[in-house]
């Protein structure tokens, strides 16, 4: 019998984090509902203290939406993503960000109520597709809460469980979309969830930041930032963002699907434009509707869209 053929490393690699990947968008599903049962279970305040506690440090992760949030709030959401847990981990640190919260929640739940009985209702279809690397941004409108009012205990332990578990799953596979590809070695990528605390309850934005490892050609040398955002929150709806930054200068397009949206945006837009004016970016700002058709308001070039 001839021996058995060995991949090579990287062939092993590669099977491992498909293998991972399938199982991770199997199981998966959005933040947002996972946070408005979060929500009704601490208003029912029926939870022991270490489910209470780490329901608590889930919440605090979230960015309020009743004032404009700042660059370093921006910042913060991006190092408290999850995406760098296991680096703070090797390096010696106690993560307290998104992924370390949702498996404080998960083992909380589970150790209380027992891991047998936590996997025995699973959740249904996910609310929201699972991320993949090329995707566009998607954002969670503010979900209504599977978890009944007056539900006992052990329901909402067990729907904490596997909603932590469906959220876990979401971050795994979003580190793998923040992975450097191997014919892009110089190119930085990362893709992440970022809650926030709406009237209408909670919601999750989602963005896309990457950079080139050098310029697009020897006319623009310098490397290109790219930032992708999308949210979906009331009364504006569902609103996206495109940023192009190469040295002092930066192509901004925005995107409304409701027409009305798009208006309130580009008539209240000069707070971008004295925003970008104070970090002295020369910028061309445009503004495009939901069938796709971009909207000019001040200086703008057709390489912002």
């Amino acid at each position: 019998m001839p021996p058995a053929t060995v991949p090579a490393p990287g062939q092993a690699l590669q099977a491992t984090l498909a293998a991972v990947r399938l199982e991770a968008a199997a199981t998966q599903d959005g933040l947002a509902s996972l946070m408005a049962n979060v929500l009704r279970a601490t208003a029912a305040g029926n939870l022991p203290p270490a489910v209470q506690t780490a329901m608590q440090q889930l919440m605090a992760l979230h960015i309020a939406t009743d004032k404009t949030p700042d660059a370093a709030a921006v910042k913060n959401a991006m190092l408290n993503s999850g995406l760098f847990t296991e680096a703070m981990l090797a390096a010696g640190m106690a993560p307290a960000d998104l992924k370390a919260a949702l498996g404080q929640l998960q083992q909380a739940a589970q150790r209380w109520l027992g891991k047998a009985q936590a996997n025995a209702q699973q959740s249904g279809a996910p609310n929201v597709p699972p991320p993949v690397r090329g995707g566009a941004p998607m954002a969670q409108y503010p979900a209504q809460p599977s978890l009944p009012e007056n539900a006992d205990p052990a329901l909402t332990a067990t729907l904490l469980a596997n909603g932590s578990e469906a959220a876990l799953a979401r971050e795994t596979l979003m580190q793998m979309a923040s992975l450097p590809e191997q014919n892009k070695p110089g190119e930085t990528r990362w893709m992440f969830d970022v809650p926030l605390m709406t009237p209408h309850g909670a919601a999750v934005a989602q963005m896309i930041v990457t950079r080139d490892h050098k310029g697009s050609s020897p006319d623009a040398p310098d490397p290109v930032w790219r930032v992708g955002l999308a949210i979906n929150i009331e009364p504006l709806g569902p609103v996206r963002a495109n940023l192009a930054l190469s040295g002092d200068h930066a192509w901004v397009t925005i995107g409304a699907d409701r027409p009305e949206s798009l208006d309130k945006l580009a008539r209240n837009s000069s707070w971008l434009t004295d925003a970008l004016t104070a970090v002295t970016l020369d910028a061309d700002i445009a503004f495009q509707s939901g069938a796709g058709t971009p909207r000019a308001y001040g200086s703008l070039v057709d390489r912002a869209s």
